[in-house]
């Protein structure tokens, strides 16, 4: 039995060491298209190998109002009411 193998090539760790040696942000469809001018990967390995993040939608079944809504706001602290008391 072999096991699958996972070759995906992770465009958003490769942006990082771009940016970190020549200081330049660049999209990861920028990277993707780099790493291509320069041979380094094949067309075929660009659309199954490095693909864009694109969100976690894709991976799990919900709508955005399946989510339980909160039945008190958020209470924002106040720490000048602390000042004010001497605690």
């Amino acid at each position: 039995m072999s096991l699958p193998q996972n070759n995906e090539i992770n465009l958003v760790y490769i942006r990082a060491a771009i940016e970190a040696a020549t200081g330049r942000d660049l999209s990861l469809k920028e990277v993707r298209r780099y790493l291509l001018e320069e041979g380094l990967i094949t067309p075929q390995q660009a659309r199954r190998e490095a693909s864009v993040f694109r969100g976690y939608g894709e991976f799990y079944d919900y709508k955005k109002t399946d989510n339980p809504k909160e039945t008190s706001p958020e209470k924002e602290l106040n720490f000048q009411d602390d000042e004010t008391t001497g605690t």
